[in-house]
């Protein structure tokens, strides 16, 4: 069951400031929502989910595909961003159904109560067993699958909704794997948290690296930036810049072996 309109109606404010010892934030507001008779907490950042209301009646709501808003939080966010999207674009370049993408709207299932549909933007998230081609949003309605794998890049300004509702909202969702990145160390020491979703719940992942089990990739933070490794073959893998400096050097290699073979051939001759 989705986290819809209709159930953020049946929020009940608790009457004190919480905080979460675990990783020492003071939450200012904790609400608690009823979900299939059941209470679990959910941190209120309502300025991260759209509601977009049909003009009329059986009429197609528009669809917004920005906000305004910058892509990330700092210059850092903004490039272990593309670092990530590069790697796992290249990673799955060959697979026509693998979408790879980032930082752009992904609408939930409209709610049948209200005829609302909700958004939110994943700094990265890939879906598995749809076909790969340019979106200019991703509609769960269309789409009829929620993202297999979100990777969130925290920060300051963010950690509420990153550890708060956006993480009971992926798991509403039905999204198998959630991992938070912090940059700057601004939440996070160790900087990387995992979880995988088991009977609609988020149970955290223990070990070091993290392994992404729908990836078949292990997380690892390397110099402080997160860096994703083949497990098969134990090999990082490269952004697209990396990856066509590659394939530039390999062709260099070449070129050098068949000048190589052109001069010994040239010499046995003589």
């Amino acid at each position: 069951m989705l986290l819809a309109a209709s159930a953020i109606k049946t929020i009940t404010k608790s009457l004190d400031h919480q905080i979460c010892p675990a990783l020492d934030i003071a939450f200012p507001q904790r609400y608690f929502v009823k979900i299939e008779n059941k209470e679990r907490p959910f941190l209120m950042a309502v300025s991260t989910i759209k509601t977009i209301k049909p003009i009329r009646k059986n009429a197609k709501p528009y669809l917004p595909e920005s906000d305004g808003k910058p892509m990330a939080e700092t210059d850092t966010h903004r490039q272990q961003m593309i670092d990530l999207l590069d790697s796992l674009e290249e990673y799955f370049r060959s697979d026509p159904n693998v979408y790879v993408t980032g930082n752009i709207f992904l609408y939930l299932p409209r709610d049948e109560e209200s005829g609302e549909q909700q958004s939110v933007s994943p700094d990265v998230f890939v879906v598995r067993g749809i076909k790969k081609k340019i979106r200019r949003i991703y509609n769960m309605e269309i789409e009829k699958k929620a993202p297999d794998v979100i990777i969130e890049l925290i920060s300051r300004s963010t950690r509420l909704d990153d550890l708060g509702n956006k993480k009971v909202l992926y798991a509403e969702m039905g999204v198998t794997e959630y991992f938070i990145f912090d940059p700057l160390k601004e939440t996070f020491p160790d900087q990387l948290r995992g979880f995988r979703l088991k009977d609609a719940e988020y149970i955290p992942r223990e070990g070091t690296p993290l392994r992404s089990e729908i990836l078949g990739l292990d997380l690892v933070v390397e110099n402080g930036r997160l860096r994703l490794y083949d497990v098969k073959a134990g090999e990082r893998l490269r952004t697209h810049e990396e990856a066509e400096a590659d394939r530039r050097a390999a062709e260099a290699e070449v070129a050098r072996l068949r000048q190589e073979l052109a001069r010994l051939q040239q010499k046995t001759k003589k």
